[in-house]
């Protein structure tokens, strides 16, 4: 018996198997999962070096080159590309396709870790990241209010953003844009030359002044302290008579 021949003579037999599959094919309909951003792992890992006031061929020199010699021990390498501008290094590392970003990034971490001590004292320590449809963000807020945009700023970063983390669901608040309040400091180029001075010395001598740490505790028989040095700027002023440099001589070279 032929398919046509079942369909003419059982026709209650074919509406049957029909409404059977029709049921199935709503049911399963039902049970689809679905994103709106699915995710999506590039297997690359980025590595970032910053080295304030240090210019491209220094960063290169003290800093790009070493890391690279580091990763280039790293395995499942399909490529490793490096940029070196003033001040920043960066290192893109893409993996083959099956290579696990996580572990790589692990690897990294320690091969990086392993050569910190290589790096020049006003390196700052690298950052390690892999790109993730997570990271991307799912919404976007503006704010504006009828105020001076460095308070604007800082009242979004220590009161709005907060509230926002604490939402249940909330993964990460970026604050992006803004004018955040900075204090820039004017450098007379022909007296620090006649001192023998470099802006890195003194880029040092300010941050260096600039600092709070804790120092150990104090306990007693009930209570228990903690010590912290507060060498924080809290006035413009205090940042005027700061030593820049201790001669052999005892005297002392301080900005004004």
């Amino acid at each position: 018996m032929t398919i046509t021949e079942l369909a003419v003579k059982r026709s209650t037999l074919v509406v049957i198997v029909f409404t059977a599959l029709s049921l199935l094919g709503i049911y399963c309909y039902t049970m689809l999962n679905y994103e709106l951003i699915p995710k999506i792992e590039v297997p690359i890992v980025a590595v970032i070096a910053q080295y304030p006031g240090a210019s491209p061929d220094e960063v290169e020199s003290a800093v790009t080159k070493k890391l690279e010699d580091a990763l280039s021990a790293l395995e499942n390498v399909k490529y490793m590309r490096s940029t070196s501008q003033e001040g920043s290094s960066m290192i893109v590392i893409e993996l083959v396709p099956n290579a696990s970003v996580d572990k790589a990034l692990q690897d990294a971490q320690r091969k990086v870790n392993a050569v910190q001590y290589l790096l020049p004292a006003g390196a700052k320590t690298p950052s390690l990241s892999s790109f993730s449809t997570d990271q991307i963000p799912i919404l976007k807020l503006g704010v504006k209010a009828n105020m001076p945009s460095t308070v604007l700023y800082q009242t979004t970063k220590d009161k709005i953003k907060p509230q926002l983390s604490k939402i249940n669901g909330v993964g990460e608040v970026s604050l992006i844009g803004g004018d955040e309040r900075q204090i820039k400091i004017n450098v007379d180029r022909e007296r620090l030359a006649s001192y023998g001075l470099t802006i890195g010395q003194l880029y040092n001598a300010v941050s260096s002044s600039n600092q709070q740490f804790a120092t150990g505790k104090i306990e007693g028989t009930k209570s228990q302290y903690t010590v912290r040095l507060s060498g924080k700027f809290s006035s413009i002023d205090q940042m005027k008579n700061i030593i820049v440099l201790n001669k052999t001589n005892g005297s002392q070279i301080r900005s004004d």
